[in-house]
């Protein structure tokens, strides 16, 4: 059990380095390219690549009416994630956008984790952590308004920290849903496989067609970097760490990902490093740290 746990958190770990490295990268390519087209793509390539492994799992699990309702259900928290994660990378700092999708999933996920998965009234120790990391998504919301933010405020600057808000929302239901499907038999192979249908008609509804083919001769290379940095790689290892360990464990680690967006940011010359962010950072990445270990400490 003990390895069980200390394995599906160095997936999470992993998933937090990789895809806040790839976060950064595309928020810099947001400013002057299409999103839309980058994620139709990325998320195209996703979908029929695991359609094509999904065969290879040798598992037959019946599709009844609930997991059907289930996979519908995570089609859409994966849309609306995804959709106000970009956006909200294209018009905030990045690291704030981070600290609130993960600020709010633990709180979201202690109270969806208990009603939906009946897991019962959880420790104290968990609902005291989510509250306070709560607030601090309250305190970087004072940091993006009162301009001590790296990025500078903008006309769109709220528009994105509230995609962010209902990103770190929807990313809390969509880890639940994930575990429901593993508690019920499906493969991590069969969920990525159908998980996507729902974000990929939303985008083709969105994207502009006639751009597609110019946006991809220009910027092939910059797009699959996207994908497989933020998207492809990102998914197989946060899907492993869920696999692992509890859904309230998952959102913990994830509350790692603002400090290491944050240095991550260093390389990217249009972003001030901000002091204000940082605190903010460190602070939510401490109290993740320290729920942390009293979880592992309950699993050993």
């Amino acid at each position: 059990m003990t390895n069980r746990f200390a394995l599906g958190v160095v997936f999470v770990a992993l998933y937090v380095v990789v895809s806040a490295a790839g976060e950064v990268y595309a928020a810099s390519y947001f400013q002057q390219a299409d999103v839309f087209v980058a994620l139709l793509l990325s998320f195209a390539a996703v979908c029929l690549t695991f359609n094509l492994l999904v065969g290879r799992d040798g598992r037959n699990v019946r599709a009844t009416k609930s997991s059907l309702l289930i996979f519908a259900s995570l089609n859409l928290v994966t849309a609306i994630s995804w959709i106000g994660l970009f956006i909200g990378l294209k018009y905030a700092e990045p690291a704030i956008v981070i600290a609130f999708m993960v600020a709010l999933g633990p709180a979201a996920t202690v109270w969806l984790n208990a009603l939906i998965r009946r897991q019962g009234v959880p420790p104290g120790s968990d609902v005291a952590v989510s509250v306070l990391i709560a607030a601090m998504g309250s305190y970087m919301v004072w940091i993006s308004a009162s301009g001590n933010a790296g990025v500078e405020w903008g006309a769109r600057s709220s528009f994105g920290l509230f995609l962010a808000i209902v990103a770190g929302l929807s990313l809390a239901l969509t880890n639940i849903l994930i575990k429901l499907l593993f508690d019920r038999g499906f493969s991590g192979r069969q969920v990525l496989a159908h998980r996507f249908y729902g974000i990929i008609l939303l985008l083709l509804g969105l994207v502009d067609h006639f751009s597609i083919v110019p946006e991809i001769s220009q910027h092939w290379f910059a797009i699959a970097m996207i994908g497989l940095s933020t998207i492809i790689v990102p998914l197989l290892l946060i899907q492993e760490g869920i696999r692992r360990i509890e859904p309230v464990t998952v959102n913990m680690i994830l509350s790692m990902a603002p400090i290491i967006t944050f240095l991550f940011q260093f390389f990217d010359s249009r972003i001030v490093p901000s002091s204000h962010t940082f605190v903010g950072n460190v602070l939510i990445t401490a109290l993740a740290v320290g729920n942390i270990y009293l979880q592992y400490r309950r699993s050993a």
